[in-house]
Formats: structure tokens, sequence, C-alpha cells
């Protein structure tokens, strides 16, 4: 989604000083306008049905549900509804069930604050944003071989290739479509038919198969 200021933003957390301070950064940000929070998973999924949210920051370690399982509720009703995960905890295999939960972005709890409005800025607007951490480990998992037998890299058009690898620079929908001269819609149909021809389910999915048919660049922090 590419949403407008104020973003309506709801903070899940169980740490009741991380929570106040993390107000008090967004509220430094002009993007910014409500901000709610919640500690239980189950009681943001409610909030995010009935209320509706430009986005939602989510901490991993929530008592009960926790934040990989709600971002996958959210996805399942609010595939558009931008997610980002702010954690202290890093690890391959952690990484892949992020990706796989489909958040757009993934922040250490070390961030400092430009990061971190950096991160709300892209993902907001369609973009993705993985922190400096996040990525190094990310770029171990692309370079992983996996096997994709729907597609080869010349069933991709002229154009796939050239929103492929402005997606692979991490840019969102919005400045592919600038930096094109085409229609956000169009770069969403383009996306959406990667997606289809490489079974990927979520960006890294189209990054990894980027950089091992050599179809473009990307480039660890």
């Amino acid at each position: 989604m590419i949403a407008t200021a104020p973003l309506k933003v709801l903070l899940v957390d169980d740490h009741v000083l991380f929570t106040d301070g993390l107000t008090s950064i967004l509220r430094l940000n002009g993007q910014i306008g409500q901000i709610k929070n919640t500690s239980l998973a189950e009681t943001a999924y409610e909030m995010v049905l009935k209320e509706g949210f430009d986005l939602v920051i989510t901490d991993l370690s929530l008592p009960g549900i926790n934040g990989i399982e709600l971002t996958k509720q959210i996805k399942k009703k609010h595939r558009n509804l931008p997610v980002l995960v702010i954690s202290m905890y890093f690890g391959k295999e952690l990484v892949k069930e992020i990706l796989a939960s489909e958040a757009e972005g993934y922040l250490s709890k070390k961030a400092n604050k430009e990061e971190l409005f950096s991160a709300i800025e892209k993902i907001t607007r369609g973009g993705t944003f993985y922190g400096s951490e996040i990525t190094n480990i990310m770029a171990s998992l692309i370079h992983q071989k996996e096997q994709y037998s729907m597609v080869s890299k010349n069933e991709f058009t002229p154009r796939e290739r050239e929103v492929l690898q402005l997606i692979c620079q991490e840019c969102s929908s919005k400045e592919i479509a600038d930096k094109l001269s085409i229609g956000t819609c169009t770069v969403e149909t383009h996306r959406r038919s990667m997606f289809q021809k490489t079974n990927s389910k979520n960006v890294i999915g189209l990054i990894r198969f980027a950089v091992q048919n050599k179809l473009a660049l990307w480039e660890a922090y």
C-alpha cells in the first residue's frame, strides 16, 4: 500500500518501557498520527480487524501468539497492511520465518531513529526494509541453491527485468514507477507476474532468483 500522512500505527510489544520510548520517538516523525499499542498478539489482530491501521510494528517475542504468527494472520486478511518486525533476535532460521511471513520490514531493537524512520518510509510506500544485521544474513540465504521449476530466466520480459533490478535496490513501487515512467499499478502487475513465474511468496524469493540467474545485482550493506 502507499500510505499518506498522518499514519495510524499499532505497536505490539509487552515491554512497557520499550513501548513508551518507541512511542516518544515516533511522535517526532511528522508522518505519524495516531499511535495505539497492545501487549498481546490476539488483541492486536482484533484491533486490526476492527479499527484499521496504516502500519503495524511488532516484537517477535509476545505472550501467547508470537510476532511471526501475528504477521501471518494479518496478511491473510489484510495483505497490503505493512508490518515492521523489531527484535533483538537474529539467525538464519528466524530470518527465513520472518520472510516467509511476508513482513515488509525487519529491524534490530538496537537501530537508531534514522534507520527506524527510513524503514517506516520505505514499507508504507510499498517497499521493503531490512536492517544491516538482517541484510547480512539475507545475503547468505540468497546464495543458497534453490530450485525454481516454473520459470527460466528467459521468460521474464525486458520490463520485468528492469523492475526486478530496482526491487533488488530496495526501491518501493512508487520509486520504480517514477524511475521507469510507468504507473504504480503497472509495477504491481509486473511484481505479481514475477511472483507467479518464480513461485515466490515474497520479495526475497525474487531477489534470490535474480542473483542466482544473474538478472540483477544485490549486495549486503
